[in-house]
């Protein structure tokens, strides 16, 4: 697979930008997506870094099979904006939660690698969340399989009884949030978390975090593999929920102990 070199000088403006410090971190985990990994690159670039010049993209390969990683270094090589992770499969939320860590920026960005919502929603997007504290996108018309969708459908429905939270599409991978909103989150989710992204809204919203909600696009997937099917998907569903029962005991401490130092 011919590797497409990036069509702009890109060494001088960005060495400056880098050493002024970075404005926004691009997350995205990635699995098996040869067939795509260039073209989610190349929409950062263009529709992401073209927007917020001081920015870095950190992909975390997550123990891919195929030559995701071996495409990912020479993308690395010809674009210094770019990091690279390799880690041993774990799943998508081990993915994410290792590129939050290595993540340096102001903001962070959370997406996927299956180029289902189209960067070219960042634009406006950024617009609407950069004077908050976050935003997390809205798939309004989405182009899953039912099984995906109704899943979604359950966990919106189940947030509002169980944590007190009403979020349109809590676990949509399009989110930008503050660096300072991730530090504070990040005790209450454990690296072993399947879904930090979804405990990480939930988190937002239940502390208070000024956060827009924005409709974005969603298109159908159109290569890689879905890492998580049928029976499994079953198995990682019931262990989520025993994790977000979890997590809702550690936010409710929390907010006892916040509450007692406020009145005390």
């Amino acid at each position: 697979m011919a590797i497409t070199t990036p069509e702009d000088d890109l060494a001088a403006p960005h060495a400056l930008a880098l050493e002024a410090g970075l404005t926004l971190s691009v997350i995205m985990p990635v699995f098996n997506e040869e067939g795509a990994i260039e073209g989610a690159v190349r929409e950062v670039r263009d529709e992401v870094f073209g927007v917020v010049p001081a920015a870095e993209l950190v992909v975390v390969d997550d123990g891919s099979r195929d030559r995701t990683g071996v495409i990912l270094e020479e993308l690395a090589r010809l674009d210094a904006r770019i990091r690279v992770i390799h880690k041993v499969n774990g799943g998508h939320g081990s993915a994410l939660r290792a590129g939050l860590d290595a993540a340096v920026g102001e903001w962070f960005f959370l997406i996927d690698s299956d180029r289902q919502i189209p960067m070219s929603a960042f634009p406006a997007f950024w617009e609407a969340a950069r004077t908050r504290d976050g935003g997390f996108g809205v798939r309004t018309k989405r182009n899953d399989p039912r099984v995906r969708v109704w899943l979604s459908t359950i966990i919106a429905t189940l947030l509002r009884p169980l944590l007190g939270v009403a979020i349109l599409d809590a676990n949509v991978p399009f989110k930008v949030v503050r660096r300072g909103v991730w530090l504070a989150a990040e005790p209450m989710i454990p690296a072993e978390t399947l879904a930090p992204s979804l405990f990480l809204a939930v988190y937002m919203v239940k502390a208070g975090y000024d956060v827009a909600e924005v409709s974005v696009p969603h298109k159908e997937r159109e290569s890689g593999m879905v890492s998580i099917r049928r029976w499994r998907l079953l198995k990682f569903c019931v262990r989520g929920f025993g994790q977000l029962l979890a997590f809702r005991s550690r936010l409710a401490r929390a907010t006892r102990t916040a509450k007692a130092m406020r009145t005390g």
